[in-house]
């Protein structure tokens, strides 16, 4: 049995448990477990000398995680720059429940705690929802159904709920309520309410808005830019992929992010290009470019604007969250959404869809669509697109991403893929695809992070209770 291995294996079972789970090449399956050796190890071991080999083994988990999405041109050190930063927002949660475990209501600590730290992570630093439990769960699109009720923060609780309950059966032999019981119950609701949810989506006919992700040929990445000529030869055929789409019919059009590079001086000379492009064509436009500003130090503007089908210019919007050392000026625009033939339609870029709160500003704008312009590598391909789909599900709004380097993909509000075109395939570079005209309601939407909120609550309510029992003591 995995309680009888010595401390040492149960670090090197975590270490391949977390990398089975998360990222690309992974298995659903392995989330259900993937914390189960690390919590038996601290079943196992006590000492400050424990704790700092679990603190490595963690870290070491989140390495082997992060190495497997790291392909050119990302550099080595992003292993380290992400894998650090998660394993220490996951910390405290196996801390505080390693502390309090055989406490009353000690078993809940582990995925209260978890939960309180993902959702401080995404909320509040750089680094978004990458290593969220819940995102374990991608390839299974029953149990994202349960996004629409609370959120990643939902499922990502039930998920470190059974972990925890695995663990204490495999140490303790015995079971209650709390570890099985009620954990099972709940599993097997959110199988059952997904399995109905996503049946019933398909018993209706809907109203659909045909859309088109046009891709690019440019490389641009930085310093040294391509060359005028081969950058001419981009936008010729951007114009002319998106001018296929409109005569297939296409009502919105949506580029890639950084589809090509436009100079300081050409700015208006493009715009007005975009312009008689969109008018001409009668289509609505997402084109998304960059800008260059300076090489020393690299900074540039990562950005789209909105035409509408008269040549009308309706909204200039900068990447509200550039990556992690990305040097693009990061966008302040209030998020606005337009009305495309009773589509209300809007958009974001990228990683900004890793960052569930962007995605439910649009959702209480009633987002029917939301466009995201993107650009992956890869290493993150398709993992990138399915962690998008995380956005529709818990919104209820489908997504149009158009991806650079990468999977793209026409998601309905179920998080279903009805469209999907990879640039790394041979291809038109055109992804023809019908959307659902009319997003739905989602209880996410209306109560949002309720369910974090419940789990500070928890964790107050704890801490006031041991303080109580130390003070009669």
């Amino acid at each position: 049995m995995i309680s009888n291995f010595k401390p040492i294996y149960l670090l090197g079972l975590g270490v391949l448990s977390i990398s089975l789970a998360h990222m690309n090449v992974s298995m659903d399956l392995a989330g259900w477990l993937t914390c189960v050796p690390f919590l038996v190890y601290l079943r196992q071991t006590n000492g400050a000398k424990s704790k700092w080999l679990f603190l490595f083994g963690l870290i070491a988990a989140w390495s082997v995680c992060i190495a497997k999405i790291v392909s050119p041109p990302m550099p080595f050190a992003m292993i380290f720059l992400f894998s650090i930063p998660i394993s220490l927002f996951h910390l405290p949660g196996y801390l505080v429940w390693d502390r309090y475990k055989d406490r009353s209501l000690g078993l809940l600590l582990f995925p209260c705690v978890m939960v309180i730290m993902e959702w401080i992570q995404y909320n509040f630093t750089p680094f978004a929802s990458w290593g969220v439990a819940a995102y374990t769960q991608s390839h299974s699109l029953n149990i994202m159904q349960s996004a629409s009720l609370f959120g990643m923060p939902g499922l990502s609780f039930i998920i470190y709920w059974v972990n925890c309950s695995i663990a204490e059966w495999i140490v303790k032999k015995s079971t209650t309520k709390l570890s099985f019981q009620i954990p099972l119950s709940v599993c097997l609701f959110l199988i059952l309410f997904g399995s109905l949810r996503f049946e019933l989506s398909k018993a209706s006919s809907k109203e659909m808005i045909k859309v088109a992700a046009v891709g690019t040929d440019s490389q641009v990445g930085g310093f040294p830019l391509p060359s005028k000529e081969s950058n001419d030869i981009v936008k010729h055929d951007l114009f002319k992929r998106t001018e296929m789409a409109a005569l297939n019919g296409a009502r919105l059009i949506v580029w890639n992010e950084a589809a090509t590079f436009i100079l300081p001086e050409e700015e208006m000379m493009w715009m007005d290009s975009l312009s008689a492009l969109t008018k001409r064509l009668q289509v609505e436009l997402v084109a998304a470019f960059i800008i260059p500003l300076s090489s020393k130090p690299l900074k540039y503007k990562n950005m789209y604007l909105f035409y509408d089908k008269y040549g009308n210019l309706r909204y200039t919007y900068n990447k509200h969250q550039p990556v992690p050392g990305e040097p693009a000026e990061k966008g302040q625009e209030v998020l606005k959404v337009f009305d495309i033939s009773g589509v209300t339609t809007g958009a974001a870029i990228c990683y900004d869809y890793d960052f569930p709160y962007l995605a439910k500003s649009y959702g209480d704008l009633n987002a029917d669509l939301v466009a995201v312009p993107s650009s992956d590598w890869r290493g993150i391909d398709p993992l990138h697109s399915r962690m998008a789909a995380f956005r529709a599900v818990e919104q209820g709004h489908s997504i149009i991403r158009s991806t650079r380097f990468g999977l793209s993909a026409a998601i309905s509000p179920y998080g279903e893929f009805l469209a999907q075109m990879s640039s790394y395939d041979s291809n038109d570079k055109v992804m023809m695809a019908h959307l659902p005209a009319q997003g739905v309601k989602t209880i996410y939407n209306l109560i949002g992070d309720t369910l974090v909120y419940l789990c500070f609550g928890f964790l107050f309510y704890f801490i006031y209770k041991q303080k109580n029992i130390i003070v009669k003591v």
